[in-house]
């Protein structure tokens, strides 16, 4: 009889939901189970930190949940990072699932959780400690990257809404959607016909929706008239050093 298995997969950002992390999870679980004739009956995805619970990932509860209404007792990962880079939730992860009985397998190398000699045991515990440095040790090449960039933008006059260096990150609206900003603009060079004022966020987010079906927040367009005006300053500012350095 084929056994049946499932397969976890986790990432711990969005930006690699858009990459191909779980194209390849799920390759490298299938492949092994073809190898072993087995069948894989289902896969659930997380995106979340490795160092929260297992039994506060959504799929992972519900793995469990699929796994108990199908009498699966065999989980597949691509490696053990995928369970956790947390030495501690690994171990507790691992001790917790193994009393309820289930089997965990390692893609990278099934021996990982199988060995339960203290020979095992120490690979198992090196391994995590390594997956640990090494996302504590990207995790400080990050900072240290962002605050050289944020330094050097600032003194380039290139700031963000809190008045730091600009390091990268999500775009502005008014980079990703020049229309929306110029439409929203041309609203607030209007006035309203009652107070003889320029038009409040509110109002431009009503007409907004009203006229054009687009649904802005007041907030966002807040935020959008800050950036604009944050954008005219730079401008003002690059042509003024370009003017200097002349």
């Amino acid at each position: 009889m084929c056994k049946n298995i499932v397969g976890y997969m986790r990432t711990s950002s969005q930006v690699n939901v858009k990459g191909d992390s779980r194209t390849r999870q799920s390759l490298s679980v299938k492949k092994y189970s073809k190898s072993k004739g087995w069948n894989v009956k289902g896969e659930f995805y997380d995106v979340i930190s490795g160092t929260t619970n297992i039994m506060e990932r959504p799929e992972f509860v519900k793995m469990l949940s699929f796994c108990e209404e199908n009498s699966i007792d065999t989980i597949l990962f691509e490696g053990s990072d995928r369970l956790s880079r947390d030495l501690i939730v690994n171990e507790t992860s691992y001790e917790y699932l193994t009393k309820l009985g289930y089997t965990l397998i390692s893609v990278k190398n099934d021996k990982t959780f199988l060995d339960t000699s203290p020979t095992g045991i120490l690979v198992r515990q090196i391994l995590s400690t390594i997956s640990s440095f090494e996302k504590n040790n990207l995790v400080e090449k990050l900072r240290v990257s962002r605050e050289r960039k944020s330094k050097l933008n600032k003194s380039r006059g290139l700031l963000d809404r809190n008045g730091k260096g600009k390091c990268g990150g999500k775009k502005k609206l008014t980079d990703t959607n020049p229309n929306l900003s110029n439409l929203i603009l041309s609203y607030k060079k209007m006035k309203d016909m009652r107070t003889r004022k320029p038009l409040t966020n509110t109002k431009i987010s009503k007409l907004l929706l009203e006229e054009h079906n687009l649904s802005v927040s007041y907030k966002s367009v807040g935020r959008i008239l800050e950036d604009i005006e944050r954008d005219k300053r730079e401008r003002i500012n690059s042509k003024r050093r370009v003017s200097y350095v002349g």
